[in-house]
């Protein structure tokens, strides 16, 4: 059981550490139309588009200016269900000077009905480095892990487990950004809602490594809240094989999704289902 355990943590530490430590960068903004599985490759840049039409249909734009500390804007982890994506790109070079890059993809699904069933995975590709990923799937208090380049599937119990649960230790964008955000776009069409887009600068951020470039929040004109955050900034690291002499451009997105509770399709791994 302590193995299995260890299993467990080390997963969200790679999902939870990966997101908190990353949390000042940005990247084109992330609809996703296919969950990838563990060891699949995925590409999840996606784009805002510009929604007049719809926009005329999902009533005015929202206001000039939002208070970021407005729990509202904020869907995890109150909401019965939900989906989260995340993407950071790094590009850079390594310590020989040649060109490095690297990706981290992360995504949570998650619901109430008719039990409790979530679906974890990331997954980490460049670097210099072949694809790793974890997957972790919570029926009811079952839990199933399955990680790259370890044989089989590790289950035991969600209970057992010391500490905050996986939802628990999940990313809350609220505890990363504050104060006032001014509305610069309206009407653009992200994730499938009309939304609302807001800069943000250094002082909105709670934390931030380097040089930030530019943030933004959207909020969805339906239901008020942010349904994407996306930075980018650049900055000195030996992740993943960087040289901490040069700067290393890092761009984001974090995508947050309502989604009608007990709809998600989330199944036991397929290797863990033998």
């Amino acid at each position: 059981m302590k193995k299995q355990n260890s299993v467990y943590i080390v997963f969200a530490i790679i999902l939870v550490a990966s997101l908190a430590c990353n949390i000042g960068s940005t990247a084109p903004s992330t609809e996703v139309e296919q969950k990838p599985t563990a060891g699949e490759q995925t590409s999840s840049v996606a784009t805002t588009v510009p929604s007049q039409e719809a926009g005329s249909n999902d009533g005015p734009a929202g206001p000039e200016t939002i208070d970021l500390t407005n729990p509202v804007l904020y869907i995890v982890p109150s909401a019965p269900a939900f989906t989260f994506e995340m993407t950071i790109k790094f590009i850079g070079v390594d310590t020989t000077g040649a060109s490095n890059e690297a990706s981290l993809f992360g995504s949570a699904e998650i619901q109430t009905k008719p039990q409790i069933t979530q679906r974890f995975l990331s997954l980490l590709e460049g670097g210099g480095s072949g694809p790793e990923s974890v997957e972790t799937v919570i029926i009811g208090d079952q839990l199933y892990t399955v990680l790259t380049g370890v044989p089989g599937c590790n289950t035991f119990l969600a209970s057992s487990m010391q500490g905050p649960s996986m939802l628990e230790s999940m990313y809350k964008l609220q505890e990363w950004i504050t104060g006032q955000a001014l509305r610069v776009e309206s009407g653009i069409e992200v994730n499938g809602y009309v939304t609302d887009k807001y800069e943000l600068s250094r002082e909105n951020l709670v934390d931030v490594a380097g040089e930030l470039v530019s943030a933004f929040v959207y909020v969805a004109r339906d239901g008020g809240f942010i349904t994407l955050y996306e930075t980018q900034h650049r900055e000195k690291t030996t992740y993943l094989g960087f040289d901490s002499n040069q700067f290393t451009d890092v761009t984001s997105a974090y995508n947050f999704i309502l989604v009608e509770d007990g709809s998600l399709d989330i199944a036991i791994p397929a290797v863990c289902a033998k």
